[in-house]
């Protein structure tokens, strides 16, 4: 009678640490594809953020900007640019908006001022990034990310479109 008792209590025990591996491995299984979810939703909203902001912040840009003759699309050292033009007391300046070396970058100086690219302030990285003035008066901006993700936007200023009726 105590060996049938032995084999029955044996038997209960390894029946409760079965049920418990599979419990644990149940739990572990959880998590690890809880945390592959958070991993992929984190990377989604990184890359929507920084593409967004780019084009969010030139957008912005345009639109503080827009006066006649004010944004034209040009050069900077041999790099596509949007050139925003403004006086401020008398004096000219001009904000360059260009790619290069990965990110987004501004710079800011006086007009009559010789400056080159490696001056400007990064302002988002990007894989890539162009503006282009459409034959409708359109700027077409368009942002890429490090994942491959490419948004883009159509900004009409308002002075295209008072020049385009008149």
């Amino acid at each position: 009678m105590d060996l049938k008792n032995a084999r029955k209590h044996s038997t209960d025990i390894l029946f409760v640490l079965l049920l418990f591996l599979v419990f644990t491995s149940s739990a572990l299984a959880v998590i690890l594809l809880g945390a592959k979810v958070y991993q992929n939703t984190a990377s989604r909203m990184e890359s929507n953020y920084t593409v967004r902001t780019a084009l969010a912040y030139v957008t912005e840009k345009i639109r503080h900007a827009d006066e006649s003759g004010a944004i034209s699309p040009g050069e900077l050292d041999g790099l596509p640019a949007l050139i925003l033009s403004q006086e401020i007391e008398g004096t000219s300046y001009r904000t360059y908006l260009y790619f290069q070396d990965g990110a987004l970058k501004e710079l800011l100086t006086e007009a009559s001022r010789e400056v080159t690219p490696e001056q400007g302030t990064a302002i988002v990285s990007l894989a890539g990034f162009s503006i282009e003035k459409t034959e409708d008066g359109f700027y077409s901006v368009r942002a890429e990310d490090a994942n491959g993700e490419v948004l883009s936007a159509y900004i009409r200023p308002r002075t295209e479109v008072a020049n385009s009726n008149a």
